[in-house]
């Protein structure tokens, strides 16, 4: 099978997984988590100002002049993701529980003697910081007397010769053909046409997801401190990532009341893998002494990704009879997605040693993301995909505030952050699907001369939207979604 042959099949994968597949990568892989550091996380993963903490090679890169002192950290992490699903009127709960790594890495840092130079000081890191999570899962479930998913077969097969049907649509459609789902109905009036084994609807139709995996930076980071006024930094990031989702879609007979139909499910796999490169530049301008102001740009990230697919579906339709089939093997193939420019400003002011806060805040643009193959030949292929793009999203402020108080060598920390719709506003169709996100956030920490040890807690929550299939004549429910997740970042730092 030729790359452009497995492009295409890949955008002809059906509604009921890919029809917007790309779009939402693009989309997935820009939405950024920051908080990589129990400290910076239990002030509302906000320390763009502040500086000094090792998630400032993410954030701002200016944060690493700030350091006085070299020191090792690394940070635990655990987090449960509950995600509530309503169809139908029905709602399901399920969680999922994961042990990760929200940093680890190093801070070299040299203080020069104040009188030779305007330059106080240099500073280099380099490590891992954590900056999304996928693991999550949910189950949606109810009966539906209206339709089905094979009534969107159906009309995908409208005017389509029997013998095309493998061809055009070789992970969906034809797993039904092949399983005696649909059917073809000879009518010597009006020519051919099919149907299936639910035509008169009315299964339980059940909906399950597992994602996995996550998205990371290794961050090599350079600052400088000039004149204890102005403190640059630059990063070079080298990303990492790794998604991987497992869907099963079933329709069953719940009530004994379909006759010659029992149950399909239909079983879809997605792995997702690749790296890629992004630029950073921070800044933070010291007016005086309880006042810093910061800002940062972050280029785009340059991705190349591979993904894997596979489909299959067994049937039960009461004639004694399991049938399996699995779609062809699909031949993975590499291209690229390129994230938006990010911004930030930020601003701190610390009241002596007695407390600190940092609010900052963030823009992005979710419309400038692009796909492309790594072949340009092939770039007219993707025009529908960033078509979508720039049609569905929009840009998003993304707004995140902490404080920390100081009680000798103690810390208590508290703060909070928010971020608008990536989605255009005529797009959102109620408020529990715009994928806005807030969250609230504390902690606790101890600093002593040689080691520090930190605690922090993050609940957020987001709502989201998945549309199981669509009609044309027919209004379909989607499935509504609201993820609650709770994290708990330790960190252990050791200074030298």
């Amino acid at each position: 099978m030729s790359k452009l042959l497995s492009i295409i099949t890949l955008l002809l994968i059906s509604s009921t997984f890919s029809r917007a597949q790309n779009d939402l990568d693009a989309l997935r892989y820009s939405m950024l988590n920051y908080g990589s550091t129990a400290r910076s996380l239990g002030m509302g993963n906000s320390f763009g100002a502040l500086g000094a903490d090792f998630s400032s090679l993410s954030g701002n890169p200016a944060g690493i002049a700030v350091y006085r002192r070299s020191e090792f950290t690394f940070s635990p992490m655990f987090s449960n993701r509950t995600t509530n699903a309503n169809y139908l009127g029905q709602d399901i709960s399920d969680n999922s529980f994961k042990f990760s790594f929200g940093n680890l890495g190093m801070v070299w840092a040299s203080n020069r003697d104040q009188s030779s130079s305007n330059w106080k000081g240099v500073a280099f890191g380099i490590g891992y910081n954590r900056t999304n999570d996928f693991n999550g899962r949910y189950t949606a479930s109810a009966g539906n007397p209206m339709h089905s998913l094979l009534d969107n077969y159906l009309e995908a097969l409208n005017g389509v010769d029997p013998n095309d049907i493998p061809s055009y649509y070789p992970f969906d459609v034809d797993l039904a053909w092949q399983t005696y789902l649909i059917d073809e109905k000879i009518d010597s009036v009006n020519g051919n046409s099919y149907f299936s084994v639910l035509d008169n609807a009315g299964a339980l139709q059940t909906k399950t997801v597992e994602t996995k995996g996550g998205q990371g930076e290794w961050d090599f980071t350079f600052g400088g401190n000039y004149d204890e006024r102005l403190y640059l930094g630059f990063t070079l990031g080298i990303a990492s990532l790794r998604y991987e989702e497992e869907s099963t879609w079933e329709e069953k007979d719940h009530k004994d009341t379909i006759l010659g139909f029992s149950s399909f499910q239909y079983n879809q796999d997605l792995k997702t893998s690749g790296s890629g490169i992004n630029l950073k530049f921070g800044l933070i301008y010291r007016p005086v002494d309880a006042i810093r102001i910061g800002f940062a740009i972050h280029s785009p990230t340059w991705y190349t990704l591979v993904d894997k697919y596979s489909a299959s579906i067994k049937t039960d339709l009461q004639d004694g009879n399991i049938r399996s089939y699995a779609g062809p093997e699909f031949i993975p193939f590499d291209y690229k997605i390129t994230t938006p420019f990010r911004v930030m400003t930020n601003f701190a002011l610390i009241l002596g040693k007695s407390a600190a806060l940092n609010v900052d805040y963030e823009y992005l643009n979710y419309s400038e993301a692009r796909v492309k193959p790594v072949d340009r030949s092939f770039s007219a292929d993707f025009n529908p995909v960033n078509n979508a793009i720039r049609k569905k999203y929009a840009g998003s402020h993304n707004l995140r505030a902490g404080v920390e108080f100081r009680v000798e060598q103690f810390r208590f920390r508290t703060g909070g952050f928010y971020s608008t719709s990536p989605f255009k506003s005529e797009l959102q169709e109620s408020s529990d699907n715009d994928l806005s996100r807030v969250g609230l956030t504390g902690g606790f920490g101890m600093r002593e001369k040689k080691w520090y040890f930190d605690i922090g807690y993050s609940w957020s929550q987001q709502g989201s939207f998945m549309q199981p299939y669509t009609l044309n004549n027919q209004t379909t429910e989607g499935i509504t979604l609201k993820e609650t997740t709770h994290r708990v970042l330790t960190t252990f730092g050791f200074i030298f």
